[in-house]
């Protein structure tokens, strides 16, 4: 059966606006409905608005992606003054792997619940409080250098604060981002611009911590700095929610979470997270989720050690090992928006997942291995790549292999909630393999920890990536076969599934004919909802459960990972201070 494209969303625009002027009765249509004109309190002024130019578009994504900017800036620095910190204010390797770790940790309950609230009162409300809670947190952080307090007490207090901040921020973004651009017509692109400047944020930050801090006297006046570009982030959300409310009430804004799609298809729904969806998300979803506690949390929580690496490497201090160690975060910056406009254009979501889970095994093999200058730099350009490919397709896959986009909150919550338990994990193990190594000091084997991560994150990705292109994986995983095409040719994908599939006595396309009956005439959405949806067997239920519960022990081993590592600090210190450390 021939299946039209989807609508453009000018075309939607022109839908939306002709019913409007329906409704203000502008056209000869028949009169609204009192529900509809409650849903619309004054029809007359919302016919007259204009189109949503793209010069507003451009500032909302500069301001929005500003909102970490400071978040992104201050975490660069932290590791880069990791020795500094370690000495001035006499800390172990595995308390400096707890001040880390907080963060993560913190977030592994509050990007869930903060994730409701962003749904319920939107984004850019909820930027202005996110970075206000990162702006406290980067004060107190700096309160703490300040006047020779070196306080590592309040030092973790101020990691904290900032952490119900920083966490849920990104998600702020997105839900913003879903508002303003549709999957295939700019998602994509600006999830990459958002990436792009948060390592710009973080190689400035990076970049700088140590030559201000040794042309200063003092590690203080980087977190100072740092406290100032927070407050700039901060003027900068409060600019997002004045400019989308005027946007809101001057122009026509389209919702492209899904919510717009339900109400024409008669589905009242409330994009909130909902604890029983989990249970029905599907299979390639869990696996998404268990690829990004190996790749995602590798190459996030590596660069708490990038610096320190570099020194003992290149045998420089502290100023080179922040600079070369920092030069990974320029690539990105350039490429990351490419890479979005790429996957709008053509899909092939898998086929990135697994090429970062490669790039990023072979640079952490390379780095372990490597004894020279050459190859050292090399395998950090190969991390730059990791960088540059691993959030862009991440986001997009998530929003497009859940069945329904309303549930997108709760996967990225879910998603995000176990991917900082795993980065709790290996950054506490990390300090502590670098405690028990010969001198204190040695950084190979924690290297090896990293190492072993991308290895399984390439084996499940690499298994992704063959479901898409074999009869037992599009029959277990269509969904994955879904997000691997050009979007411009879903549709015809589409009905090819369902067709495939449909002559299957189990699984849920025939569970939906059974229901529907076999002569209905479901419509494109209707089938790829089904396609995404959990499958009704004993292999999709095992492995929904499974990844389900490994999800939660993550979660659980993180929690208990890092009070060993408060444990190994405080062991630590004494060992250190019976010595003369």
């Amino acid at each position: 059966m021939p299946c039209p494209q989807d609508r453009s969303a000018a075309a939607i625009e022109e839908i939306y606006v002709d019913r409007l002027q329906e409704k203000s009765g502008i056209s000869d249509s028949l009169p609204p409905s009192p529900k509809e004109f409650s849903e619309s309190p004054c029809p007359c002024e919302e016919a007259k608005k204009k189109k949503l130019p793209i010069p507003w578009q451009v500032v909302m994504v500069f301001l929005t992606c500003m909102c970490t900017f400071g978040n992104h800036w201050s975490n660069g620095l932290i590791v880069a003054l990791k020795t500094t910190i370690e000495t001035d204010v006499h800390i172990n390797n595995s308390q400096f792997a707890t001040l880390v770790a907080v963060t993560n940790l913190m977030n592994t309950i509050l990007c869930i619940a903060i994730g409701f609230v962003i749904d319920r009162f939107g984004g850019p409300v909820l930027s202005v409080w996110l970075a206000g809670f990162h702006l406290v947190g980067s004060l107190v952080q700096a309160g703490s250098a300040t006047n020779g307090e070196d306080s590592y007490a309040m030092l973790i207090a101020g990691k904290v604060i900032a952490a119900i901040g920083d966490g849920s921020l990104d998600n702020a973004q997105h839900r913003i981002f879903t508002t303003y651009f549709a999957p295939g017509h700019g998602y994509a692109f600006s999830i990459g611009i958002i990436w792009a400047m948060a390592n710009l944020a973080q190689f400035v930050g990076q970049a700088t911590a140590n030559i201000i801090a040794t042309n200063l006297g003092s590690y203080a006046w980087p977190l100072w700095i740092s406290a100032v570009v927070s407050l700039i982030s901060m003027i900068c959300a409060c600019g997002v929610w004045i400019i989308d409310k005027y946007l809101r009430k001057h122009y026509i804004v389209l919702d492209h979470s899904g919510k717009a799609q339900a109400e024409a298809e008669g589905r009242r729904k409330r994009t909130t997270f909902q604890l029983s969806v989990v249970r029905r998300l599907p299979l390639t979803f869990w696996l998404v989720v268990v690829f990004a506690v190996f790749e995602n949390a590798g190459v996030q929580s590596f660069v708490s050690i990038s610096t320190q690496f570099t020194q003992q490497r290149l045998q420089k201090g502290a100023v080179i090992g922040g600079w070369v160690s920092s030069m990974y975060l320029l690539l990105p910056v350039g490429l990351t928006p490419l890479l979005g406009l790429y996957i709008d254009r053509y899909g092939q979501r898998m086929t990135w997942l697994f090429v970062s889970g490669v790039i990023y095994l072979v640079s952490m093999l390379v780095l372990r291995l490597s004894t020279t200058v050459p190859p050292f730099i090399f395998a950090y350009i190969l991390y730059a790549l990791a960088q540059t490919v691993t959030p862009a397709p991440q986001v997009e896959i998530v929003r497009n292999i859940i069945p329904d986009p309303s549930w997108y909150a709760t996967a990225f919550a879910v998603k995000k909630s176990v991917v900082q338990g795993s980065i709790v994990i290996i950054t506490t193990a990390a300090g502590k393999i670098q405690d028990d190594s010969a001198n204190h000091e040695s950084l190979a084997g924690a290297v090896t920890l990293w190492a072993v991560y991308g290895g399984v994150s390439v084996a499940i990705s690499g298994f992704l990536l063959i479901s898409c292109y074999t009869d037992w994986g599009m029959r277990y995983l269509p969904a994955a076969r879904l997000s691997q095409v050009r979007p411009k040719n879903h549709c015809d994908e589409t009905n090819r599934l369902w067709e495939m599939l449909a002559a299957s006595p189990r699984g849920g396309v025939a569970h939906a004919l059974s229901e529907h009956g076999a002569d209905a005439e479901l419509t494109r959405a209707e089938k790829a909802r089904v396609l995404k949806g959990p499958e009704p067997t004993k292999v999709s239920d095992w492995g929904r459960q499974a990844a389900m519960w490994f999800g939660i022990i993550v979660v659980v081993i993180g929690w208990i990972v890092f009070g060993l590592g408060v444990m190994w600090g405080v062991q630590g210190s004494v060992i250190a201070g019976s010595v003369g450390w």
